[in-house]
């Protein structure tokens, strides 16, 4: 089954709120907590493979932890 994906411009809360409501996902993911735990992903992968990495995000990652 596809995962529903962000579109563009959407906001994390529009396109959270679209994919808990998808009635595929649903289906999948009977559990609200994993189905909101899919959604955050998709929509965070999808801005972080476009480059779209917040401050926080950049920090996160951060090996050397010098921040």
């Amino acid at each position: 089954m596809p995962l529903p994906k962000p579109r563009k411009k959407e906001t994390e809360q529009e396109f959270v709120s679209r994919c808990m409501g998808d009635d595929m996902m649903g289906k999948e993911y009977k559990d609200q907590k994993q189905r909101a735990a899919v959604c955050y992903s998709q929509y965070r992968m999808r801005h972080k493979a476009k480059g779209e990495a917040n401050w926080d995000e950049v920090r996160q990652g951060d090996s050397l932890n010098i921040i």
